[in-house]
């Protein structure tokens, strides 16, 4: 993350969290080609191939990606246009493609979308967002615009960096005091689908392959009604639509997501918890109904704790990246690991990231790319640890980082 990010509580990050230097949270998941001792494995969906490289288990590092041969300086090692989950921040929504990430400098678009709340660079651009969402998609997205256009005041305001991540079993306790809510919700949807619904007061009995077979009473009403008056986070609830998007349109992307290295807190303050628990009753209340069994707080966990990790910042072309437009999650770009002295240089094409060798590269070596969008090229090393440490939790032991450790001691 550029350290002009690290200072913003976000509900993503901007690179893979795999380091060269720590055991990650992969390192327990399943193996992909090939192992620490040697052994091949069969590839996890959506893993990278390459006459260039592989992928292999490391003892201390999780996942990493290593050269199969010598390969010469700015050769393309990999094109990843997988992009699967993406998230547009919502100041940006006017002046960013929503297809294309193309940016107008701070200018609206010609054309704005107001009913699903996106802007395009082109006719061609829309046409193409609407037919990559699908109708259901598009009807989710104008339901959440209508929502968060009745709100007069939303949940967007920026956290401490410095408070405490939430834990597992604060993670797990959180989302169990949604459930009697997400039910009594889920009984009045489910009314709706079997035309048992009706607008005015009285009990009703559902059909009975209604949920649960109960009755349609103001405890129910109450349950939306509440869940609608909550204070509404359109960053969050833009990144949990187009996961459910994800898993409702592309089954198989999804699973590619699903393989990716996992954060068990993923959360960065008990705010950004929260914010995930009311998204989740808001999106009961409001999505089309063929999104509902999609949206559950185990396919929203999962999202996140693939995400945090695996995600990578969307910026701005023009300037050097100054602007920070939102995030994305591209699968099979997350299997680089980062070093304070890249070996790889990735740039992003519009919906698609570029990943191209820095220097000559010798069979063997790893492949890297940095995760602190070539700041480190000036940063100190406490700083470089500082950042990796509190935005990522490891401790880097790149060639860079070692060789400034003993600087340091003589």
């Amino acid at each position: 993350m550029d350290p002009a990010d690290s200072d913003i509580s976000t509900i993503l990050t901007d690179y893979p969290a795999s380091s060269a230097s720590r055991p990650s949270s992969a390192s327990s998941a399943p193996s992909l080609a090939i192992t620490f001792d040697g052994h091949r494995k069969p590839l996890l969906p959506g893993a990278a191939t390459s006459v260039h490289f592989e992928i292999c288990d490391t003892p201390t590092a999780g996942r990493a990606v290593f050269a199969t041969q010598d390969i010469d300086a700015n050769t393309l090692l990999w094109r990843s246009d997988d992009l699967t989950v993406s998230s547009l921040l919502q100041e940006y929504r006017r002046e960013v493609c929503g297809q294309c990430f193309g940016y107008n400098c701070g200018r609206d678009l010609s054309i704005q979308d107001h009913t699903v709340g996106f802007a395009f660079c082109s006719g061609e651009c829309q046409r193409i967002w609407k037919q990559e969402t699908g109708e259901v998609g598009v009807q989710a997205w104008t339901e959440v615009k209508k929502l968060v256009k009745k709100k007069s005041k939303e949940d967007n305001e920026m956290v401490d960096i410095d408070l405490p991540r939430p834990t597992a079993k604060e993670i797990a306790q959180a989302w169990e005091e949604t459930t009697a809510q997400a039910d009594l919700i889920l009984t009045f949807r489910m009314a709706d689908l079997a035309g048992d619904a009706r607008d005015e007061g009285g009990l009703q009995m559902l059909a009975a392959d209604g949920n649960g077979g109960g009755v349609i009473t103001k405890r129910h009403r109450k349950a939306v009604q509440k869940a609608l008056q909550q204070p509404i986070h359109a960053d969050v609830m833009g990144f949990c639509v187009s996961g459910i998007i994800a898993q409702y349109k592309n089954p198989q992307r999804w699973k590619h997501v699903l393989s990716l290295a996992v954060d068990s807190t993923p959360y960065s303050s008990t705010d950004d918890l929260h914010a995930f628990t009311r998204t989740y009753l808001h999106l009961l209340a409001i999505l089309p109904l063929p999104l509902l069994p999609f949206t559950t707080p185990e396919a929203l966990l999962l999202l996140s704790s693939r995400d945090s990790h695996n995600a990578f910042g969307i910026r701005s072309l023009e300037d050097e990246g100054s602007e920070l437009f939102g995030y994305g999650c591209w699968p099979a770009a997350s299997y680089f690991n980062h070093s304070c002295g890249p070996n790889v240089e990735k740039k992003r094409e519009g919906r698609a990231w570029e990943f191209k060798t820095a220097r000559n590269i010798g069979k063997g070596e790893q492949l890297c790319i940095t995760y602190l969008g070539g700041e480190e090229r000036k940063m100190s090393r406490e700083t470089r640890m500082l950042t990796l440490r509190r935005n990522w939790g490891f401790e880097c032991g790149c060639k860079r980082c070692e060789e400034g450790a003993i600087v340091d001691v003589v």
